[in-house]
């Protein structure tokens, strides 16, 4: 590691500590647990075969039409039953959006990767349940797949948001969503947002289409 990349790993990880974080490294976590999601998307991983949650130590793809807006419905149950999630993007979360399907704010650390994305990740998979991150098209195929590694091994879950950001990684389970709906009016806007999702992935024997709607309904 470079005295670049020493220094803000150190930032990081006392940006952490002063924040009173509940990290993974602070915590007893049971190895065979998954990370909880909502109930549909747990329904469509159960006909996949896995136990309605998302694996720990698995690096999960989230693409298509949506992917942000799917990224918060899938996280959101787990920081709302207490997982702390760090989002380690160069484009923040919109809050708004985090708290309409149900985040916990207060347990969102948002990290801006693009000084170096590999430190951020490294201090980040090793601290937190959940990473989203965005893999920027500067970094080496070389360290996407270290960081691939790095996740098998930890008790986390690391979902990467986009389609070009998936360059060199194989993922345990992939979210497509192939098409979105708004529909309800709520005060002049639109409320809520059908989804229609393909469940795929290494993990997956068959790719499994499911439905899923975000925001109120």
């Amino acid at each position: 590691m470079s005295s670049a990349q020493k220094l803000l790993a150190n930032q990081l990880a006392d940006s952490l500590s002063k924040a009173n974080v509940t990290t993974l490294s602070r915590a007893v976590l049971k190895r065979d647990r998954s990370i909880p999601v909502e109930s549909h998307i747990a329904g469509a991983l159960r006909v996949a075969g896995l136990a309605g949650g998302l694996p720990r130590g698995s690096v999960c793809a989230v693409t298509g039409a949506a992917p942000v807006a799917f990224s918060a419905l899938l996280l959101s149950e787990a920081n709302a039953t207490g997982a702390w999630v760090a989002w380690c993007a160069a484009t923040a979360p919109n809050a708004r959006a985090l708290f309409d399907a149900g985040w916990q704010l207060d347990r969102v650390v948002c990290v801006d990767p693009r000084r170096d994305w590999v430190a951020c990740m490294n201090v980040c998979i090793g601290e937190f349940e959940i990473v989203v991150t965005q893999i920027p098209s500067t970094v080496a195929p070389a360290d996407v797949r270290r960081m691939s590694t790095a996740v098998s091994r930890s008790n986390g879950v690391v979902v990467v948001v986009g389609d070009e950001q998936r360059r060199h990684m194989s993922a345990d389970l992939e979210f497509r969503v192939e098409c979105c709906n708004w529909a309800g009016v709520d005060g002049g806007h639109l409320s809520s947002q059908g989804m229609r999702v393909v469940l795929g992935g290494r993990r997956v024997p068959e790719p499994h289409p499911f439905r899923v709607v975000y925001g109120s309904s």
